[in-house]
């Protein structure tokens, strides 16, 4: 805005009335903007829809049971969760998996796995030298050997200590520290892994204190494997973690024991409530959100600001068509999701009773599931959905993506005419502005012209 001037002459405000005749010419830039703000706001709301419906398809997804066309390539079952219980935790401790099976299975822990452990000679101090240059310590794991060379001047159990830990091929294999027993100082090299596949043996070319053997073989300990009866059948394995036992069972042994251990696998049919509960409410925020933003105020009158939006109600129909719809599997009662305490009200949501999907798992958990996900050629309610969402959600061609590319070519071509219209405007102010400030001028010099010819014909005034 240029520098005005106002009516010192005239006695106009002509501020007042450029800024009243802009106003009129401003009427195309008030609703250019206020077709921007609308624009925006349709499309922050279908960018919520679209992260509305992502969350649905994530729900979905812990529903579809291993079914690629959901979420892809899975190994672990996502629909049903187990829980594992251990009659005696200190001696193990069970955790079970998607994979796991509804029984009990008794467990003897006859031994735990540990690592093999080397012992050296006592010292007195852990600084002596204990090792000229060129001597070297032979440190093998398993079927690994690695040969650890002591510099030229020397070292002690300390720098023994660093020329293992720091020794690259040794990490993760072992480690090494330094014991004072009370009477003298020991290095101790402990293997990493259990089992006796990883036992550790440890030798030296220089002696220990006394030129004795630098390995004190009275405390050193071989690596062990754990065993465990189960199934009656005698099992041995390199690690106190056992997954490969029972299936989907994971055990932690603690201790050993001469009784067996009760291990209990049930149906966590909480966890799977969870899992349905988080499909319902991100299903239900869909129907909200369509119905807020298209519906009548009954206050105000107005309508939403998707109302009547045919894209808006495509999805939303898209949408229920796939709840609402009856599956048939061969040999499978289950048609719908009703009957597995998944209900529809009035206003279109769904509602879960829990106690009805219980009753459903207990009665036959293999057609629910299969209600679900499908039976792998066949979509079932949540696979079928999912699908039914990937030409809505594709990021780059689906139904969404192109509405976006729709508000951005609308928002640009609206910031165009805006900018044509801000550049008019100026320009008229402008051309407003000289035109009054002609008229002042013009004004000034007729009233300095009036004022000379009335001094002329009064002269003694």
């Amino acid at each position: 805005m240029g520098l005005r001037v106002g009516g010192l002459v005239s006695g106009l405000d002509t501020a007042a009335l450029v800024d009243s005749l802009l106003t009129l010419e401003r009427r195309p830039l008030d609703q250019a903007l206020r077709r921007k703000a609308d624009i925006e706001l349709e499309q922050s709301l279908f960018r919520e829809l679209n992260t509305k419906l992502l969350g649905l398809r994530d729900a979905a997804a812990g529903l579809d049971n291993l079914n690629p066309g959901l979420s892809g390539p899975s190994f672990d079952e996502e629909l049903f969760s187990f829980v594992a219980t251990s009659s005696d935790e200190g001696v193990l401790f069970a955790t079970a998996d998607g994979n796991a099976s509804v029984g009990s299975n008794d467990v003897t822990v006859s031994s735990l796995a540990s690592t093999g452990r080397q012992v050296s000679a006592s010292f007195a101090t852990e600084t002596e030298i204990i090792a000229n240059g060129g001597d070297s310590v032979t440190i093998q794991v398993g079927g690994q050997s690695v040969e650890v060379t002591v510099g030229g001047g020397g070292t002690s159990l300390v720098g023994l200590r660093a020329l293992i830990n720091e020794n690259p091929d040794l990490v993760g294999l072992v480690r090494a520290n330094i014991l004072f027993d009370g009477t003298g100082h020991r290095l101790i090299v402990e293997g990493v892994a259990t089992g006796v596949a990883n036992d550790v043996t440890v030798s030296t070319t220089f002696p220990g204190s006394g030129g004795g053997s630098f390995i004190d073989a009275g405390l050193s300990s071989s690596a062990t494997d754990a065993e465990i009866v189960a199934f009656g059948v005698p099992v041995t394995r390199a690690s106190n973690t056992i997954s490969d036992v029972i299936p989907g069972v994971t055990m932690n042994l603690r201790a050993t024991s001469a009784l067996p251990v009760q291990v209990q696998v049930e149906r966590d049919d909480a966890a799977i409530a969870e899992k349905v509960q988080a499909f319902v409410d991100a299903y239900n925020e869909i129907i909200d959100f369509a119905n807020e933003q298209s519906s009548i105020d009954a206050a105000s009158e107005r309508a939403g600001p998707l109302s009547g939006d045919s894209t808006l109600r495509g999805i939303q129909l898209t949408v229920q068509r796939n709840i609402v719809q009856n599956f048939a599997f061969p040999n499978n009662p289950l048609s719908s999701l009703g009957q597995i305490g998944v209900n529809v009200d009035s206003e279109g949501r769904l509602a879960l009773d829990a106690e009805a999907l219980a009753a459903a798992l207990d009665a036959d958990p293999r057609s629910v599931r299969q209600l679900l996900s499908g039976d792998g050629t066949n979509d079932g309610i949540a696979s079928g959905l999912a699908r039914s969402l990937d030409p809505i959600t594709e990021p780059t061609e689906g139904v969404l993506a192109a509405r976006e590319d729709g508000f951005e070519d609308r928002l640009k071509s609206i910031d165009r005419q805006v900018e044509r219209i801000e550049l008019r405007l100026e320009k008229r102010e402008e051309l407003l502005v000289a035109q009054f400030t002609r008229m002042e001028s013009t004004l000034a010099r007729l009233q300095g012209q009036g004022n000379s010819l009335a001094s002329l014909f009064n002269p003694g005034s």
